[in-house]
């Protein structure tokens, strides 16, 4: 990198407030542009920025362990003598973010004030992150990759109710005289204390709950309800109005919270599409036959181009990456790969 770190998380900061003169935007973008590690560096720094005001107490927040944390990881990847601006360093370590990491800890928090005038919290993960999120209740959450958790400051009531979107993992506080209920789509998740794994993203046709351990009651369009044993799953399709239960090794599943991307006979289709959402990138299958092709692997530690370029060596495909869209704010369009078939 010509420019110095530091100078560059000055400029990005003065960026994100609106603080940035004509001159020193030009200097910024052309740093940005000149390599993609630098426009990935950007995002990076445009999501610490985003998620730099948490409705979460200060003094909730273990600052000096955090930031050391944050501090250890980013020196790995700049190499000795290279070190955030204390600013950036004052964010980072209120989130708890690993910054450069595939998964991490990072809240994008907003109280949202309903009618009967409870107050609610909205969490969300962005692409690329995952989140770790303590309720209320005493009960932990993992927000995977683009997800969105709502619930109650305080939970009061008969019951727990909370609102997913995306894919979260519970491990839920045991209480029998107050439910913990989760409603994703058509479906409503009813426990007391277990812990389970959903994945209900907006604009996926297949919902999917499974079991860990505990006991679980899924209630289908208000119509149906099936409960659940340990290393059980249900699938339901939103299309077909179908569901099934099927018997599996549900830990596996559940790997993701630990950043580990494990897949045990899914199509190529589905594979693409969870690496796709860990690294922010849209990934495009041009071959409708060889992505229902089944795959097994389990991924950690590996980057983006390290998985593809395995996969290349297990299956008979090749890929390209796209020409990124500069809008006229300087930002750009989401990273995106094509997966061809190859001959």
């Amino acid at each position: 990198m010509e420019e110095k770190q530091y100078i560059i998380d000055e400029l990005a900061g003065k960026y994100f407030s609106g603080e940035l003169t004509g001159e020193e935007r030009n200097r910024l973008m052309q740093w940005v542009n000149s390599n993609v590690d630098n426009e990935a560096y950007f995002e990076q720094l445009r999501n610490i920025w985003q998620v730099s005001a948490p409705a979460f107490a200060p003094e909730e927040v273990d600052v000096e362990r955090a930031l050391r944390k944050v501090m250890r990881r980013t020196e790995k990847r700049r190499g000795k003598g290279r070190k955030i601006m204390l600013w950036w360093q004052r964010i980072a370590a209120v989130l708890f973010l690993p910054v450069l990491l595939g998964t991490g800890y990072l809240w994008n928090v907003r109280n949202v004030s309903a009618d009967s005038g409870t107050a609610y919290q909205e969490i969300s993960s962005p692409f690329g992150l995952c989140s770790k999120v303590e309720l209320p209740d005493g009960s932990t959450v993992w927000l995977n990759s683009g997800s969105k958790l709502r619930y109650p400051v305080n939970f009061s009531g008969k019951s727990r109710n909370l609102h997913l979107s995306g894919e979260a993992f519970f491990s839920v506080h045991s209480d029998k005289e107050h439910p913990f209920v989760v409603n994703i789509k058509e479906m409503v998740v009813t426990a007391t204390g277990t812990q389970f794994n959903i994945e209900a993203y907006a604009n996926d046709t297949v919902v999917s709950v499974t079991l860990l351990e505990g006991a679980l009651d899924v209630n289908i369009n208000k119509l149906r309800s099936v409960r659940l044993s340990p290393d059980q799953r249900i699938v339901y399709n939103n299309l077909s109005e179908f569901y099934s239960v099927t018997e599996t090794d549900a830990a596996w599943r559940c790997l993701w919270k630990d950043g580990i991307l494990a897949f045990r006979g899914e199509p190529l289709s589905e594979v693409f599409k969870r690496i796709g959402r860990a690294f922010n990138v849209n990934i495009v299958m041009k071959d409708g036959g060889i992505s229902r092709q089944p795959y097994r692997a389990t991924f950690q530690d590996e980057s983006f181009d390290e998985i593809l370029n395995l996969l290349k060596l297990t299956v008979p495909v090749t890929y390209k990456w796209k020409k990124r869209i500069r809008f006229d704010d300087g930002t750009f369009s989401r990273n995106e790969v094509e997966v061809l078939r190859r001959e």
